[in-house]
């Protein structure tokens, strides 16, 4: 695994780590005789404090950041893996008899 990788894999794992901190919440809205009838958006908060006592973390939105995070992540750290040279180590071959004919 070459530096430029290295790289983009810690640049990942913090990223990750940040999608799971920092996340969005979300607030079932509920008609009488209905039951549920959608949700808005509270917004983005810490996982631990959260912006209302109602508030739900919002998984839908928490997995599309975490894909498109490995997507983007993927992507460069296949690109820095192309644009270094990988080091081959190999054995020369042994040198071979010619055989008269």
């Amino acid at each position: 695994m070459s530096l430029p990788q290295r790289i983009v894999l810690v640049v990942y794992c913090l990223l990750l780590v940040y999608c799971c901190l920092w996340i969005p919440f979300h607030v079932q809205t509920y008609r009488q005789g209905v039951g549920s009838t959608g949700y808005y958006r509270m917004g983005y908060a810490w996982l631990w404090i959260g912006p209302d006592r109602y508030a739900t973390p919002d998984v839908t939105l928490i997995v599309l950041r975490l894909v498109a995070a490995t997507a983007l992540s993927s992507a460069a750290f296949l690109l820095a893996g192309i644009r270094t040279k990988a080091a081959v180590t190999r054995r020369p071959d042994p040198p071979r008899t010619k055989v008269p004919s």
